[in-house]
């Protein structure tokens, strides 16, 4: 009896609550005989409350849960996101953690998919494929295996300790889009895969052996291929920073209209002289020429 009168009443709750938000009462309100009152926003601490979000446009929102303070009115506000990136052209159909790196995440959306480390920018993104990617599934065993579903029916297998500018395989699954991709862990020597189409059909699919064994090491190695990816992010952006302040060399000037065949040739005869001084001055310096010899200019 007891239980009987428990299941009521967090079913008459559960009700109450339903009815409050078909009635348009937002949950935070409280309507009471007097007046109505608002609960005040609880702080969260200690929990990471940043989240990726994926939009239609095919943008990558990182932003924040926990409201912070408007420094005018005083009042919580919802904080601003930290970086809004357009990184697919289309929306975005999958934002996926890695059951293996909590930092690491997958978004999948148009013709591409990218990879990201929470807190930094891209660090790995697909040439754009001929067919749009429509589902993706990460692998249960494997760090560097992940499955993507595609729009003319195939489901694309890549594995970052082989290659990382295309998919290991692809196998044809259905004549309809891959909508959903679910593996599911049998035992250590069996893992299902679980693919739904357009039409509704769901096929089931065992991942082969060389796909669910993970190899010596792979957990660090592919850690380390993050971590090489993010450095050399950095250190192009370093570069690209030094440039734009005028530090270091800004490459070759490319002419903005077309030369003439006299500005050709003087552009062509200063580069050449140029080449030729600095050819003497590393002779000199192996000490095979002299500081005092001519150099045959062009002219």
């Amino acid at each position: 009896k007891q239980w009987y009168q428990r299941r009521v009443a967090i079913t008459a709750g559960i009700k109450g609550r339903m009815q409050n938000l078909v009635l348009g009462n937002p949950p935070l309100i409280h309507r009471t005989n007097s007046s109505t009152t608002r609960q005040r926003p609880v702080e969260v601490e200690g929990v990471n409350t940043k989240f990726f979000a994926g939009t239609e446009d095919g943008y990558l929102i990182y932003t924040d849960w926990k409201a912070e303070k408007d420094p005018e009115s005083g009042k919580l506000v919802s904080s601003k996101p930290a970086y809004c990136i357009s990184s697919h052209a289309g929306p975005v159909h999958c934002l996926l953690r890695s059951p293996f790196y909590n930092h690491i995440i997958m978004s999948v959306g148009g013709w591409s998919l990218s990879i990201w480390k929470e807190g930094e920018s891209e660090i790995l993104q697909t040439s754009r494929s001929p067919v749009k990617f429509t589902a993706a599934s990460w692998s249960l065993t494997r760090p560097g295996v992940f499955f993507i579903g595609r729009e003319d029916g195939n489901i694309d297998v890549w594995d970052l300790m082989d290659r990382s500018h295309e998919p290991s395989m692809s196998q044809n699954i259905s004549s309809s889009a891959i909508t959903a991709l679910e593996p599911y862990k049998v035992s250590s020597k069996q893992i299902l895969l679980g693919v739904g189409d357009n039409f509704g059909t769901l096929h089931i699919l065992e991942v082969p052996w060389s796909l669910r064994q993970p190899s010596p090491n792979e957990l660090h190695s592919m850690a380390a291929y993050f971590d090489r990816e993010c450095s050399r992010i950095d250190y192009y952006k370093d570069r690209d920073a030094n440039r734009s302040q005028g530090g270091g060399d800004t490459g070759p000037t490319i002419p903005g209209v077309l030369e003439t065949d006299e500005e050709e040739e003087e552009r062509l005869k200063k580069s050449f002289n140029n080449y030729l001084n600095l050819e003497k001055d590393f002779l000199v310096k192996l000490g095979l020429k002299g500081q005092d010899d001519p150099v045959d200019l062009l002219h």
